[in-house]
């Protein structure tokens, strides 16, 4: 089996190779142990490190001062322990938050006592929690801390982080390195990955945010720590591949031969899978089969089922945890059904190895016997969606492009306004009230509505969602690609081919997916628009910034390529993930309205737009097997499985004839085009350009108006031969004055119908024409 996204297989592991059956070691944390802050230090030696901390201080803040500390000290006192960080723990404070210390304070008091602590923790003597840290407010400790802690570490991290100034995170990304080194007494440069996933992770216990956490980790790589980890926070986190054991062990087996013998099988097995099929089977045998095994019948030990254990257990297979009816059981049954086969086979191939392990399957043929039926029902269903879908589809394409372009003009709108001022967009009044220094996100764009009530907003990323969406609506629709191959669509991936008639025509290449097969998908003018407009967008500095893709599949990271998916988030410029691409079509169709006949609320999915895609091309006259090729099926049944505009039965007849037909004669269905085909439908478009255009009809198809282009639809108008179109209606009004003269009032009719058609194509040019005020720049100049 290929890879999947054209990873090569998974390589073979000998079953005498001892890291089989064991994990991958743990990784050691790096890096010293805490620091030893001054927690046994005397008063008065407190006292005298407590005054380095003044620069040139007056009496009345030495006194301050010396008061603060001495209130701290007074209290902390009153608690047992060897030293001032045992006091602090005792006291109970951690879990008081900010109503830590003694009770009943005035809030003079309580200032100098908390004034004391700050004075503490900048001298190391007491180092509180990130959860007491996250609750209280320490009003100037952060900045002190770093004046006289590590202040040249401190100092080049703050250099590196005003380059990023204005940005929601940067401020906060310098003050949780500050907390890090608080709580950890490491230097700076030698905190290490498990320091970061202890912050996030006490962090997110209280409910505190993060999300400067990968800011965080790149200015401590820019200071020369973290070294040999990777660039950023995401790629250093994720896990990548767990071995074979590891994947097996995380449903634990109580029978330690039955595990081994599960994670050899696996491992012979992984060689032909990709990662994402391998950690399926893996839950699939070890916990769908065997750890349900185990929990109800506790102490088995053998592969070979009674009858009345296997009944039991083919039963329970087809109930989910939740009740409900498991659609997938028999994909459980055949995967068993393989496992025990396999076994059987290899026992006849290497007996010493599995012989004692080959039993008789508990699945047989007849439990089996409605996978097809079930298979049916499953593509009836799809298909039956297919068919809903399709006519609701234009709604959403409208709802897409109206909500961006109602983004556009809020955006612009807000950008204009001054902080505090009000707009008005289609008839409403909003307010920008965001982008101050003062406020947590600077480099936020907030906008409250005035006329209705509603949250606040951020135009900016309002116009960059519904920018994204419609982008993935168009790229979608218009090339059938699966969304992984969406999300894989690079700025090299748009690629031109030169007709035979000298024509450029552009092309789009689909990398290796699913069926590990590139292919390419003759890019419409349409289609090279939205791409140009992607194109325009992620361009930075005259180029497409590259980007390494996190397979998800896989779990591994792609290499450093110029990804037209890109966005920035949490302050990172980032290849969209598939599921923000669902969100973001589930969002849409919810906000238009888009129903059912019976009033069910509908949803799109990436992969309905490839279904509906493969509809309309065979619906619009496409060979089948040419849509196989634009699809990427290697087998054209696959291609016919998608199709939802035919009744199944008729579909089913029609396939016994051609059979039927097949043993008498050779038939040239159902098989793969030749170059000659392929090159002909690649190069139909340029073959069909006009004098005043092009004409789109369907590959394969005859001109039904008999060459006469100014009545047909399918003409697309050039707009370099508008002059041509008006010289035409001047001509036809020429002849529509001759005939009623002549009174031939047939040709009057077939006139004045003409000119009807003349006036629909001159209001087509003007919408070309807007429409390429609107990008800037034409399709084929962004391919360059």
């Amino acid at each position: 089996m290929a890879g999947r996204h054209g990873k090569v297989a998974r390589p073979p592991v000998s079953h005498r190779d001892p890291r089989v059956l064991t994990g991958s070691p743990p990784a050691r944390a790096s890096g010293p142990a805490a620091r030893p802050g001054r927690a046994t230090a005397t008063r008065a030696q407190l006292g005298t490190l407590a005054e380095a901390l003044l620069d040139q201080p007056s009496y009345q803040q030495r006194w301050r001062q010396n008061l603060a500390l001495t209130r701290i000290l007074d209290w902390l006192e009153t608690f047992p322990g060897e030293g001032w960080q045992d006091r602090w723990l005792l006291s109970g404070a951690e879990d008081q938050g900010r109503r830590w210390g003694p009770q009943d304070l005035t809030p003079a008091l309580r200032n100098r006592l908390t004034a004391g602590l700050g004075i503490m923790v900048v001298l190391g003597a007491v180092r509180p929690s990130y959860a007491w840290l996250s609750s209280s407010r320490l009003l100037g400790v952060y900045a002190s801390f770093r004046r006289h802690n590590q202040a040249e570490a401190f100092a080049a991290v703050e250099r590196d982080a005003a380059r990023h100034q204005g940005h929601e995170y940067a401020a906060e990304a310098v003050n949780v390195l500050t907390r890090m080194v608080i709580v950890t007494g490491k230097p700076l440069r030698e905190l290490n990955l498990a320091d970061l996933g202890a912050y996030a992770a006490a962090r997110q216990a209280c409910g505190s945010k993060v999300a400067a956490l990968p800011m965080a980790y790149e200015l401590v790589r820019a200071v020369g720590g973290l070294e040999d980890l990777p660039p950023t926070l995401r790629e250093a986190q994720a896990r990548g591949q767990l071995s074979v054991a590891e994947l097996v062990d995380r449903y634990p087996v109580a029978n330690k031969e039955i595990r081994d013998v599960l994670v050899h099988y696996l491992v012979e097995r992984s060689a032909a899978l990709d990662y994402g099929s391998l950690v399926n089977l893996v839950q699939v045998l070890v916990d769908l089969f065997w750890r349900d095994l185990e929990r109800h019948h506790p102490g088995i030990c053998s592969l070979q089922l009674p009858d009345p254990v296997a009944q039991a257990w083919k039963q329970r297979i087809r109930t989910l945890p939740n009740g409900q009816a498991r659609r997938t059981f028999h994909s459980v049954l055949l995967a068993v059904r393989a496992f025990y086969l396999d076994l059987l086979q290899w026992s006849l191939e290497d007996p010493a190895r599995w012989a004692r392990w080959a039993a008789p399957s508990p699945v047989g043929e007849a439990d089996i016997r409605g996978y097809i039926k079930e298979a049916r029902r499953r593509q009836a269903r799809m298909q039956q969606r297919t068919r809903t879908l399709i006519p609701v589809l234009p709604r959403l394409i409208t709802a897409a492009k109206d909500e961006f372009d109602a983004a556009a003009r809020m955006l612009s709108a807000a950008r204009d306004a001054a902080a505090g001022e009000e707009f008005t967009i289609d008839g409403l009044r909003y307010r920008r009230t965001g982008r101050g220094a003062s406020t947590w996100r600077p480099s936020a764009l907030f906008v409250t509505p005035v006329d209705q009530p509603g949250p606040r907003f951020d135009a900016e990323r309002l116009e960059d969602n519904a920018f994204w969406t419609f982008a993935a609506i168009e790229v979608l629709r218009r090339t059938g690609t699966r969304i992984e191959e969406l999300l894989e669509l690079t700025h090299v991936s748009l690629r031109q081919y030169q007709a035979p008639t000298g024509e450029m025509v552009p092309l789009l290449q689909i990398s290796p997916s699913k069926t590990d097969a590139e292919r390419v998908i003759p890019a419409d003018p349409d289609l090279v628009a939205v791409l140009a407009r992607i194109i325009r967008r992620i361009k930075h500095d005259g180029t497409v910034p590259l980007l390494s893709r996190y397979d998800g599949y896989e779990r591994t990271f792609g290499p450093l390529l110029p990804h037209l998916f890109q966005r920035v988030t949490h302050h990172q410029l980032q290849v969209i993930p598939q599921d923000r691409i669902r969100e973001l079509l589930a969002g849409l169709a919810r906000r238009a309205g888009i129903t059912d006949v019976d009033g069910t609320p509908l949803k799109f999915t990436p992969h309905d737009f490839r279904r509906i895609f493969s509809t309309e091309t065979v619906n619009g006259g496409l060979p089948i097997h040419i849509a196989a090729k634009l699809l990427g099926h290697l087998d054209p049944n696959t291609t016919q499985g998608y199709i939802a505009v035919y009744p199944e039965e008729v579909i089913r007849h029609y396939r016994q004839f051609v059979d039927q037909r097949r043993t008498h004669r050779p038939s040239e269905e159902y098989r793969e085009p030749t170059d000659t085909e392929w090159e002909e439908f690649r190069d139909h478009f340029s073959l069909r350009k006009v004098a005043l255009g092009r004409c789109d009809r369907p590959y394969g198809t005859p001109c039904q108006h008999e060459s006469a282009c100014v009545r047909c639809p399918m003409l697309r108008m050039s707009l370099s031969q508008v002059p041509r179109l008006l010289e035409i209606e001047r001509n036809t009004h020429e002849r529509l004055d001759e005939a009623r003269r002549l009174q031939w009032l047939g040709e009057v009719a077939n006139l004045q119908e003409s000119l009807r058609h003349i006036a629909d194509k001159k209001r087509q040019a003007e919408r070309l024409r807007q429409q390429q005020a609107e990008q800037g720049e034409s399709g084929d100049n962004a391919l360059s």
